[in-house]
């Protein structure tokens, strides 16, 4: 919502009552440059929710990967396990790094990043979105997947292991495909991607398209949530994933 109402430029927001005060509390009007109606104190240390943050420059995504995994980490009700804080971030700076370099910086649209925890009801969530040209007309860069795009869901494609729209390798297309194999190792964790009017929800291991949603978003929405009592382990992800004689020993 804070994309497409700057996007708008929008001079003022209105909302409900009973959402006013959340919305502030998640910098709401920081985030699309306007003033907050309500004044809301700094984030305490021991907060269940990282605000509307903008990635404004590459150098930034590490700091906020590392600042949303401790955030979610510390407040799930439970000691959190090294590999799930760990996993966290490698996740978060993979997806945000694809975030930052998607948006549209020119026009001050860089990407958004939230989270929250819900500890009595063992949950946390991150939510990631950005408003450039979106999975399918970004994958259309690669001639090599034409074929595949005339006929499939983008979103779908673009959480398969090694889809990218660069025609070089190397790292580029695992992003998704991380957070995919996570959520379907992970029993109780969702991944829901969304880009205009296509999407993929993946949830209790099972994977679902979805399109066609009367009210496309423009660029690409990321939501991941998983029950805090499961540890997530990307090293697992890892070890699964195929392995080539081309592949340098540090790749995973």
């Amino acid at each position: 919502m804070a994309l497409m109402l700057k996007e708008e430029r929008v001079g003022a927001v209105n909302l409900p009552e009973q959402i006013t005060s959340y919305a502030a509390r998640m910098r709401l009007w920081e985030a699309i440059g306007l003033d907050s109606p309500v004044v809301v104190l700094e984030r305490p240390s021991g907060s269940r929710f990282h605000e509307l943050t903008r990635l404004t420059s590459l150098a930034a995504v590490g700091d906020v990967a590392e600042a949303l995994s401790k955030m979610v980490t510390a407040n799930v009700g439970q000691p959190c396990s090294p590999e799930t804080q760990e996993s966290l971030f490698i996740t978060l700076t993979e997806l945000l790094g694809n975030c930052h370099h998607h948006a549209r910086a020119a026009d001050d649209l860089h990407g958004l990043v939230c989270a929250q925890t819900w500890y009595k009801g063992a949950r946390a969530q991150f939510a990631i979105a950005d408003s450039g040209i979106g999975i399918r007309q970004s994958l259309q860069e690669n001639p090599d997947l034409s074929k595949r795009l005339a006929n499939q869901n983008a979103c779908v494609l673009a959480t398969e292991l090694g889809i990218s729209s660069k025609l070089n390798r190397g790292h580029a297309g695992y992003g998704l495909a991380l957070a995919r194999d996570l959520a379907i190792q992970t029993p109780g964790a969702q991944l829901f991607v969304q880009s205009f009017d296509e999407a993929v929800l993946i949830s209790d291991g099972q994977l679902t398209e979805l399109s066609k949603f009367e009210y496309a978003i423009p660029g690409t929405l990321v939501v991941f949530e998983w029950d805090t009592k499961k540890t997530l382990d990307v090293a697992n992800v890892y070890a699964n994933w195929p392995r080539s004689e081309d592949d340098d020993h540090d790749f995973f």
